[in-house]
């Protein structure tokens, strides 16, 4: 048996992985993750990394958290997987917990467990189309919802898009994009200490930023459902994940569902980054929006690291789709991942996640905002609890995306400084933190010392870029 080190695990992966994820694997210099518990990963020699990406806002309890492994052997050594064909009680048991977790005046109360975000959203879109017989799907630019082949074509990231990928009947409305967007103003975003740095003669407890994206919305539809008729669902996210916490001006979800509604669709919000308390202050991406989608779906931090997921909606979209033909999923709600979801959500709310995310999320935020205060390079700053992104710009002045390179000798530096970030954005010129909801105040302090460390030795030139610059 093949014994896996930081060489030999580097040459198997070159040879026999997947080739896109060994050509996006981060770090010239990669260390090999052997252990994990709470906000923190070991690598084979033993040093400690703050994990501020969390397996892609996946972890959400905390690495190998006890509660979690716990449920998950105790549910192996009973029964691990049959059929949901038959009764099961953990399904049930777990069912029940989720229903729970939703406004009472949602009527989100039927739930399909399956097994990815991706997963999930497809079977979102065919939810819609067959309560509302009708095809279009909306999306907005840059949005990511998944990557699989029915998909794909929700999702405008260009890294993800195939020229050869299917597009029928998904098209995608003007991003509400208050740094890059049309519009904007530094009272757009609700909730957050974050705003952009652009002035606008809104009140503070206004914004007509929203209603202009949300008019574009209503003009996309005009020539795509010709009568008002045609429209299947409109989808978006509580707040961007691969465009790094894009968060849309307040008010903007209100305008676009009830635009939804004129024309006969559903609305769908992906709460895949977005659920189980990362915000602070709300559970979901949708109260936060103070909107009441039709259909919800979730994944990541759903089960800690267990691949799970889930589709959510209201009894009579559920009917509809009972009606319009059969759906199984094989592994959907198994015993094993229905123990580790109902630990997780159990955990989140004993340990008191969702209050942590909010207090140390604002403790980032507040350092977040010094930096960009700091550095001409720091263009935005951005978020809200657990759920933050950073935008690097070559100046304020211009507010062209800084190359990606610069990115990649950032996160190279703070990775030997041991911290780990996530990156995105439309130009990959973004630093993305959703850690596990165990970080603390501490940690956050220690990632704003690491950061200022870091941005000042580039501001001085005495950051490694060039060697990452892909034209040398």
């Amino acid at each position: 048996a093949v014994v896996s080190t930081q060489s030999t695990g580097a040459e198997i992966r070159a040879a026999h992985i997947n080739p896109a994820v060994a050509r996006q694997t981060f770090f010239k210099e990669r260390p090999l993750f052997v252990a994990g518990k709470s906000q923190y990963l070991y690598d084979e020699t033993g040093k400690r990394y703050l994990d501020l990406i969390g397996g892609i806002c996946t972890v959400s309890a905390g690495h190998s958290h006890d509660g979690v492994n716990n449920a998950i052997i105790d549910q192996m050594s009973k029964v691990s997987h049959t059929s949901n064909v038959f009764m099961h009680g953990k399904i049930h048991e777990y069912t029940k917990a989720m229903v729970d977790k939703m406004p009472e005046d949602s009527n989100l109360s039927v739930v399909y467990l399956c097994n990815s975000g991706s997963e999930a959203n497809d079977l979102a879109m065919l939810m819609a189309r067959a309560y509302t017989g009708h095809l279009n799907i909306v999306s907005l630019r840059k949005a990511y919802h998944g990557a699989s082949a029915s998909n794909i074509a929700l999702t405008s990231m260009p890294l993800y898009r195939h020229a050869s990928m299917p597009m029928s009947n998904i098209s995608h409305t003007m991003s509400p994009d208050p740094f890059r967007g049309l519009w904007g103003g530094d009272h757009c975003r609700d909730g957050t200490a974050c705003q952009p740095l652009r002035t606008c003669d809104c009140a503070p407890d206004t914004c007509d930023a929203a209603g202009k994206y949300a008019g574009q919305y209503a003009d996309h539809l005009m020539s795509i459902c010709p009568g008002g008729k045609g429209l299947a669902g409109f989808i978006g996210e509580g707040m961007g994940g691969m465009t790094a916490a894009m968060m849309p001006p307040k008010g903007f979800y209100k305008k676009a569902y009830e635009i939804t509604k004129s024309y006969g669709g559903v609305n769908i919000m992906d709460e895949v980054q977005t659920g189980f308390g990362r915000l602070g202050t709300h559970y979901w991406g949708f109260e936060y929006h103070g909107v009441r989608p039709d259909i919800i779906t979730a994944a990541k931090s759903i089960g800690n690291g267990f691949p799970l997921a889930m589709c959510v909606t209201t009894p009579e979209i559920a009917e509809a789709f009972a009606n319009s033909s059969l759906h199984f999923n094989t592994f959907g709600g198994n015993a094993i991942a229905s123990a580790a979801g109902h630990a997780t959500l159990k955990a989140i709310d004993e340990e008191g996640l969702m209050e942590n995310c909010r207090v140390v999320g604002d403790r980032f935020l507040a350092g977040y905002n010094y930096l960009r205060n700091k550095y001409d390079f720091v263009g935005d700053v951005r978020g809200k609890g657990l759920m933050m992104a950073m935008e690097f710009v070559e100046s304020k002045e211009t507010n062209n995306p800084l190359p990606m390179y610069y990115v990649n000798a950032i996160l190279e530096r703070a990775k030997d400084l041991g911290v780990l970030f996530g990156k995105g954005g439309l130009y990959i010129n973004c630093l993305r933190i959703q850690p596990p909801m165990c970080t603390t105040v501490e940690d956050a302090e220690f990632t704003i010392q690491v950061m200022d460390k870091v941005f000042a030795e580039l501001k001085e030139g005495i950051l490694d870029v060039e060697s990452f610059n892909p034209n040398k």
